[in-house]
This record gives C-alpha cells, structure tokens and sequence, in this order.
C-alpha cells in the first residue's frame, strides 16, 4: 500500500495556489500517483519520480539506536533558572524557541504567558497579558520572530501583536478574519497560519506577505478530512532552507516553494497503518480510547526536518518508535524505545520533542529529576567509575544536574541535527 487515499486527495489537490494554479502540473501529479499507486513495494533506498520521498515505516525492521547515528556528538544542557517566584515554570511549556541569545517558553493553557531567559538559563522577563483591553489577549497559540521582533499569531480576540523581544508591547492590528498559529517564513518575506476549516470553500492554510495583504490559500477543506483535536501549532516545521507543513492524519509533507506547495515526503506505513476510516465513525471518547491503547501508525503532526534528515516519533499498539529518515540515502531507521545516549551517556530520551531552532532539537526534563537520574547512574557505575565519568564525557550532564538538583523547572537537552 505505497499511497493511502488521503495523500492522494492531497497530492493531487496540493496546488490550491488559486492566483497561481498550472493545471499541467496538477495533471502530471495526479497520473504519477496513480501509476506509482499500482506498482509493488518499493525498497528503503527507492526514491519516488519527481522528488517524493517516499518514507518505509516497517514496525517488523524496528532496532535499538544511538543518538551518534544521527546527531553531532556534543549535547547542550540549560537549566532555565528558578530563583525568582516569576520565573518559575508550570508543566505544560507547548512551544521552546530560541532566537539570538534568549529562549522563549509558551505556556498556552496556564499562565498564558511567554517566559524569557538567556542562553545561560537566566531569567529576564515575561510576556503577561491576560485581558480584553488593547496590548492585551484572552488567548494565542504561537509566536514567530520577524524583523527582530517577536509576533504572536491565533490571538483572541482576533489580532496579531507585535512585540520587542524583550517582552515590551510595541503594536497590534485587529482582523476580520481568522488568523491561526503559524510562522513567518524569511525564505521568501510571508506569514504562514494553519486554520481549522470546516466547509467546502475554506482552506487549512492561509500565507500573507510581510504587510498582511497578497493572500494565497492552500489545502482546501473536503469532507473525508478526519477531524484533529491538535491545534496546529506545530505544523509548519523550518529547516536552514525551506519551510514544511505536515498535519495530523495526513501522510505527506509538503514544502513551500516560489509560492507553491510541493510534496516532499510520504509515508507508507504498509501493514502497520491505522484505518483512518474507522477512527472517522467512532465518537471522539471511543476514538481517544483506540488512540491511548491500541492505534496502529498515522502520523500526528509532529516532525522535526534538516536537509539530511526528516524525523518523527508513531506509537504502535501502546510502544514508542522513533523515526529517523535518512534524505541523502534514502533510508529509514525505526528505533523502538529510548534512544541510547552513547555521546556522553548520560538521559536516553523517549523522543524529541521540540525543535528549538532550525538544526536544533532535544527534549526537556525537570531538574530534580535530572539530579534523580544522576544519583541512579552513580548507583549503578560504583564510586570509582562515576567519579572517572563525572570528569570526563559526563561532565556537562553530572554539572547541570547537581545545579538543578532541588528545581521543578526544566532541564533544556539540545542535540544538533547532522
């Protein structure tokens, strides 16, 4: 099964461009699916006709791995610093950007608040403002950085606002329209948001230029769509190079080209995929149900993509599989449970959870419970080992740690993609 239904409603609707259609090359795509949809299995190391990459997602060829197969072998560790009241963390940080030398943590559904440190872990402020008045939100789902300022999009009341990335209010502008999560993309000067249409006519994908005006719409709504609860907000992915859209249930990755959205990857999970068409007929409790216990492969919108690799993480009958895309060789690696930490063998993550800034990715984990994992690492080397350890590769890891010992908040880990 190389192609499912629904990448190939997409792909052969994903020129929605409506100010630049090219009905030739809408053609072209839609015979290429159809005659690659009939052909045999492909192998790891195929690669589709007119740049589709397809991704193999075999559970039956799943491995342990290592960090070093697939990331630069040093890893950052940040402690965002508790010291003051304010600059405590809650649990739920939904996005980390870094941009310059500060880090930005959203909390969307506690304080509805941004919390800023530097590159150190130090404190240095907070966007924090609640409210109904002008300068002010009752809610937002992103922010995105453009011309050095900081700019948070799917705000209600429906607005954009503008920022100093030192958290001062600088402007906002109300709109007509919904303008959702999204990102503003330097690679060719236009907002990107992702809205949750709902009706033939509207579109999952709206771009503006850097003045909000010159709108294109992309992926337009149609009615076998299975409905998400993900907000979207970390659908639009960036490498060095080029800006990419992926979205929960559908199993291909788009990039954004010369104003034109292009497949770029597809899935073929074979065997291993979920029916989508029965999650579609259940109620949303029985489907949370089947999606918490025994859902099969789908792809859930989360991605992290270099110009070397493209990963991503399923779950599979209640099991973790990571997956690591290989571009250069066309080659997946799907590695079932942690990743094993052989750089300085300190956490094995489950998964990579955030993509901090284009190259760089990682996973967060509370300070105590660093220290936790230091202490059992200890347990388990004998004093003579760890000591030998602790001064040599695990240096880094043992230092942040005892630092962050007595602290809820979180333990940045930064791995650079190759």
């Amino acid at each position: 099964m190389p192609i499912t239904s629904s990448s190939l409603t997409y792909i052969c609707h994903h020129k929605v461009n409506l100010n630049h259609f090219n009905p030739c090359f809408w053609l072209f795509g839609c015979l290429f699916l159809f005659i690659i949809s009939g052909c045999n299995k492909k192998t790891q190391t195929e690669k589709q006709e007119g740049g589709i990459e397809l991704v193999i997602v075999d559970i039956s060829e799943s491995r342990t791995g290592k960090l070093s197969e697939f990331f630069e072998p040093e890893i950052d560790y940040i402690w965002l610093e508790d010291e003051l009241d304010e600059a405590q963390l809650n649990v739920g940080l939904h996005q980390i950007r870094f941009y310059g030398d500060k880090i930005y943590n959203l909390d969307i559904y506690n304080c509805k608040c941004i919390s800023i440190f530097n590159k150190a872990g130090k404190y240095i402020g907070k966007i924090d403002a609640y409210g109904e008045g002008p300068g002010e939100y009752l809610d937002f789902d992103a922010l995105t950085f453009v011309n050095e300022e900081l700019v948070l999009l799917g705000v209600y009341p429906r607005k954009i606002m503008w920022f100093s990335l030192e958290g001062e209010f600088l402007r906002e502008l109300t709109l007509k329209a919904p303008f959702g999560p999204g990102v503003f993309s330097e690679f060719d000067n236009r907002y990107y948001s992702y809205n949750s249409a709902r009706k033939t006519g509207e579109f999952f994908i709206q771009t503006l230029n850097e003045n909000l005006q010159d709108t294109i719409n992309f992926l337009p709504y149609y009615s076998e769509r299975l409905e998400s609860e993900m907000s979207g907000r970390n659908y639009f992915q960036k490498s060095k190079q080029h800006l990419y859209f992926g979205m929960t249930f559908l199993d291909t990755i788009y990039q954004f080209h010369n104003q034109q959205m292009v497949p770029m990857f597809t899935f073929d999970y074979g065997n291993y995929g979920q029916n989508l068409e029965e999650l579609k007929r259940l109620e949303l409790r029985d489907r949370l149900k089947i999606i918490n216990s025994r859902v099969k492969l789908y792809f859930r919108g989360q991605y992290r993509v270099s110009e070397k690799q493209f990963y991503t993480f399923f779950s599979y009958e209640k099991k973790v599989y990571n997956l690591f895309y290989d571009r250069e060789k066309s080659q997946s690696h799907v590695i079932e449970g942690n990743l094993i930490n052989d750089i300085d063998e300190g956490h094995d993550p489950k998964s990579i959870g955030y993509g901090f800034e284009p190259g760089k990715v990682g996973t967060r984990i509370a300070g105590k419970d660093l220290y936790h994992a230091l202490v059992e690492k200890k347990k388990q080397m004998g004093k003579e080992d760890f000591e030998n350890w602790a001064n040599s590769k695990g240096k880094n890891f043992a230092k942040t740690a005892l630092a962050a010992k007595d602290s809820e908040n979180p333990v940045l880990i930064v791995y650079s993609l190759k």
